[in-house]
């Protein structure tokens, strides 16, 4: 027994143009699949740009930033008014590399390893509060 065509099952069917409702979706389905791979594209290229960090990370980062700020701001007190030469100054400016560098090691530690310092400890600790897990953007 033969199958009976589209045309004789819905005459509307036989006014459409040639190929349309032939093992084709309809364009408006092709649309919504595109939008829906278009925000998921977004996502992740949003995720790519926010690394995952641990809260701990975060938190010792913005600290360490903060303290080279305030260190600069006393050593620029310290120094103020020709007192360049004074022994007071020139430590000022030494805690400011030290801060500086321990900045720098940091940030270094975080773009070389393949995973957050703090994973060991997360590891075994997962419920402790700097091992939430945050996005920062760099």
């Amino acid at each position: 027994m033969a199958s009976p065509s589209i045309a004789s099952l819905f005459p509307a069917a036989s006014a459409l143009p040639a190929g349309i409702g032939a093992h084709r979706s309809p364009p408006c389905a092709r649309v919504v699949t595109r939008h829906q791979q278009q925000q998921q594209h977004r996502r992740l290229v949003a995720a790519a740009a926010a690394k995952r960090r641990y809260k701990g990370t975060a938190r010792k980062e913005a600290a360490l930033a903060e303290l080279v700020e305030r260190k600069v701001a006393e050593a620029m007190e310290a120094c103020a008014g020709g007192h360049e030469a004074e022994a007071g100054c020139r430590v000022a400016w030494d805690e400011v590399e030290e801060v500086s560098q321990a900045r720098a090691d940091l940030r270094r530690r975080i773009a070389e390893a393949p995973h957050d310092p703090l994973e060991p400890f997360c590891a075994r600790n997962p419920a402790d509060d700097d091992c939430a897990v945050v996005y920062v953007d760099d």
